[in-house]
């Protein structure tokens, strides 16, 4: 799965996908090469959004500038 923003490709993170009965609002791992890591929280009103979360802090909850991502396409595309 890739990670796309403004159009270009994220190359220097991992993606993990969730499924199990616990993470029905996580969706989604991401982890970059120096190990810091961010949760992707669906959204409760309408589930196609995923928020980014930092592990550990629910108030910084913005990666490169995005709030909202989206997995629609079989990739996560970030929207504004």
């Amino acid at each position: 799965m890739r990670i796309i923003l403004n159009g270009k490709e994220i190359k220097n993170v991992e993606v993990l996908k969730f499924e199990n009965e616990k993470s029905k609002y996580i969706g989604y791992e991401i982890r970059n090469k120096k190990g810091k890591r961010w949760s992707l929280v669906r959204n409760r009103m309408n589930d196609r959004y995923l928020g980014v979360v930092n592990h550990g802090s629910m108030y910084n909850h913005k990666f490169r500038g995005y709030e909202w991502m989206s997995d629609e396409t079989g990739d996560l595309v970030g929207v504004c």
